[in-house]
């Protein structure tokens, strides 16, 4: 839909001893028990605290887009099957402003608003694809792994958790399990919450539906049909115009929380109800 103006072998045995190591049919990855999550891991930053916290994510196969067939939007159809065939660390929350204010701190970048809300442990909001980008790029530069946004099909992916429903709880919206414009929250279409003020989804990942949009690493498209099937981002040799992001937000109806929803826009926006979180490559340092 177009939107309205507003990273090592040690650690991947440990991963893949706790979490399937591939799937078969499509939608089959096992929804995983609290019991059977591998522990977080959190980088050290070369110029002193930590980056965000990441959960190893397991490779397998999935199938994204309109599962339930009632979507009018054509930017996700059609349901396509996506195989990850590498398992990546993903943010288990949204990005928040300490975290990109002590990016900004580094680099002498200015600090984006926090349209009164406060900062601290809210997601980072009022923040660019190129802002989003530059943030990967210094914690790759901190930690000597590789930091990148997540591509629209991990995000996917990582949002379903094993899932095939409209969210990932279920096809019902349930009452306040997520922030959105009717999703009976105390945030509902007033302003962004906390990071981890829901129930993490079975992949133990916070705010996969609604609180922020978030910024993904594809060049929009207006189907799947010439999507990568390995779940790499989408490029246009031609150049973007604009870009994906995921995941509705608390200024947003319900509808825009279902796993499937995708929006775009140019690299330069950026809103109140947008932000993002960082996926790292799982592979020996640099």
């Amino acid at each position: 839909m177009k939107r309205m103006p507003l990273s090592t072998a040690l650690l991947l045995t440990s991963f893949c001893s706790s979490v399937p190591s591939s799937v078969e049919p499509p939608g089959d990855v096992a929804p995983r028990s609290p019991s059977r999550l591998p522990e977080p891991l959190r980088d050290s930053l070369a110029g002193g605290g930590l980056a965000p916290e990441l959960m190893a994510l397991p490779a397998g196969r999935f199938m994204r887009g309109d599962l339930q067939g009632t979507s009018t939007d054509m930017d996700e159809k059609p349901p396509t099957n996506v195989t990850l065939s590498r398992a990546v660390a993903i943010g288990v929350y949204e990005v928040t402003f300490d975290e990109f204010d002590a990016f900004c701190d580094a680099t002498g970048r200015a600090k984006p608003d926090d349209s009164g809300w406060g900062r601290g442990r809210r997601p980072v909001v009022n923040v660019t694809w190129n802002d989003a980008v530059a943030y990967t790029r210094w914690l790759s530069e901190q930690t000597g792994r590789v930091y990148r946004l997540p591509t629209d099909a991990e995000w996917e992916y990582a949002a379903r958790a094993g899932t095939d429903t409209r969210f990932w709880w279920g096809d019902d919206l349930g009452v306040d399990l997520a922030n959105c414009a009717g999703c009976g929250s105390a945030w509902d279409g007033y302003e962004t919450a906390p990071v981890g003020s829901f129930q993490p989804n079975p992949f133990g990942l916070y705010d996969t539906a609604g609180n922020v949009f978030e910024w993904v690493a594809d060049c929009f498209a207006e189907t799947f049909a010439k999507a990568p099937a390995d779940g790499s981002a989408h490029e246009n040799p031609a150049g973007c115009g604009q870009w994906v992001y995921r995941g509705g937000s608390w200024s947003f109806p319900p509808r825009e929380v279902r796993s499937a929803n995708r929006w775009r826009d140019f690299p330069t926006g950026s809103s109140d109800d947008m932000g993002f979180r960082v996926v790292r490559e799982l592979e020996p340092k640099r």
